[in-house]
């Protein structure tokens, strides 16, 4: 039997806390946002801007009143290429009537960011203006000392792997290193590279500084994605369904560079968002940005010519897998419509699903990113937490495309877990958090490494 999916109605679950707390203040700091952006305007462009800044106030009101999720109008629609997809759940008898505080949380939540997106989209002055750029670059700026730290490692050894290339042992174990800094995004402390060379990373004292990250990654399937990637051979392609820009994408980035330059992958395959979308989600542009970002001795300073010299190669690489189209940028709008993963699918024909499905299924390893894919490959259901992941991610676990999800835990939904370790878990955090024990699941402290395929 198929769960029932998480509503926002849901007594004492982080989906009821997100819609009457978080979300308010997400959409507070966008009318915040655009006030300060709108100092940098004058004439019509100031006028489109204060029309947004007015429905924006009117959108914070409608949550905040818990008032009936609307359909788009036909002119939404038109103008911001609203999938139809969103009206079809509006309208079908089922949902009728839902409310912010009473609807499907996944649903919900995709709906506000369509919401937002529309607003802007209607204005043409402002139609590729992107709300949440300033929070992403300032996040990004403030990850400074960790990129500088990231880039070294990277530079010292991306050097020895061209010297050491055909070390499997040591290749192994980096690939689990790059794996959980991907994994962990800006939550990473870099602290499992040290000043190590491959030799030390073989060491015992490398060995324990994993043993004490991997204490809070309560599934892991690492080993079996290694696995896909050694019978693929030199000429596998990964693919990064993406999460966050800033930090993350930047771990992804090291990962992916990683897999190229140790020839574990011909190419990499980022798959990011067609509209600003979850306030933090990677685009197209905030991956040149970011590029740009690094070699910007304005926005980052470097210490001394080391880092500074480390921060410019990298971005280099990149550019450079980019020209010739090692690493690969796309943005399918599927990503951001609200459907769940189970679409991706030869079947679904209507909102691109079978579209991604066959662009996927060329791929040897699909890296999903993050929690909201997470959810969306678990269509975000109340599945019992011990839960197969092979059921949780339905048609997934049988069509053809290899996985790996790599997820911080920040959401009530959870699978996969080894009998007894949910009430653990639980027990552990009501000690802090009286009557929240179960929240564990979405305090960012636990995370799973997931894998399936259908064919190993």
């Amino acid at each position: 039997m198929i769960a029932e999916r998480f509503r926002t109605s849901d007594k004492n679950t982080f989906g009821e806390y997100t819609a009457h707390s978080r979300w308010p203040i997400l959409v507070q700091n966008a009318v915040d946002d655009i006030g300060e952006e709108l100092k940098n305007h004058s004439g019509e462009s100031k006028k489109q801007g204060e029309i947004i800044e007015a429905q924006l106030k009117e959108l914070l009101e409608e949550v905040k009143n818990n008032s009936k999720l609307r359909p788009f109008t036909q002119q939404e629609t038109a103008i911001a290429g609203v999938p139809a997809s969103f009206n079809e759940h509006l309208t079908d008898t089922r949902n009728e009537g839902v409310t912010w505080f009473d609807a499907e949380w996944l649903f919900a939540e995709i709906y506000m960011y369509r919401r937002i997106n529309v607003l802007f989209r209607s204005q043409p002055l402002w139609a590729k203006f992107d709300i949440f750029d300033r929070v992403k670059q300032a996040t990004f700026h403030s990850s400074f000392h960790g990129v500088v730290e990231l880039a070294l490692r990277y530079k010292t050894l991306s050097a020895q792997l061209r010297q050491n290339g055909g070390d499997s042992e040591a290749l192994q174990i980096l690939f689990k290193e790059f794996i959980d800094i991907s994994l962990w995004g800006n939550a990473t402390d870099l602290s499992l590279l040290t000043n190590a060379t491959l030799e030390d990373i073989k060491s015992i004292q490398g060995a324990q500084a994993r043993k004490n990250a991997e204490s809070k990654i309560i599934v892991d399937d690492t080993t079996k994605a290694w696995q896909v990637l050694q019978k693929s051979g030199p000429d596998a392609r990964v693919d990064f369904v993406l999460d966050n820009s800033g930090f993350e994408l930047y771990a992804d980035l090291v990962l992916a560079a990683f897999l190229i330059n140790s020839k574990l992958a011909k190419q990499c395959v980022f798959h990011g968002k067609d509209i600003p979308y979850m306030v933090s989600d990677a685009l197209y542009k905030d991956l040149l940005a970011l590029l740009d970002n690094m070699k910007d001795t304005k926005f980052f300073p470097a210490e001394d010519s080391a880092s500074r010299e480390a921060l410019n190669g990298f971005a280099q690489d990149i550019e450079k897998f980019l020209a010739n189209g090692q690493l690969q940028f796309r943005a399918n709008p599927f990503w951001t419509t609200e459907l769940d993963y189970w679409n991706i699918d030869p079947s679904e024909t209507k909102y691109g699903g079978a579209e991604v499905h066959k662009d996927l299924s060329e791929s040897d390893l699909v890296i999903f990113k993050g929690d909201l894919n997470y959810r969306k490959l678990t269509g975000d259901r109340k599945w019992p937490r011990t839960t197969a992941w092979s059921e949780a991610i339905g048609p997934l676990a049988n069509n053809g495309i290899t996985l790996l999800s790599l997820r911080t835990c920040k959401a009530d939904v959870q699978v996969g877990l080894s009998q007894g370790l949910d009430e653990k878990l639980s027990q552990e955090w009501e000690k802090d958090h009286p009557g929240k024990g179960s929240w564990w699941t979405s305090s960012g402290k636990w995370a799973v490494i997931s894998f399936n395929s259908s064919s190993h």
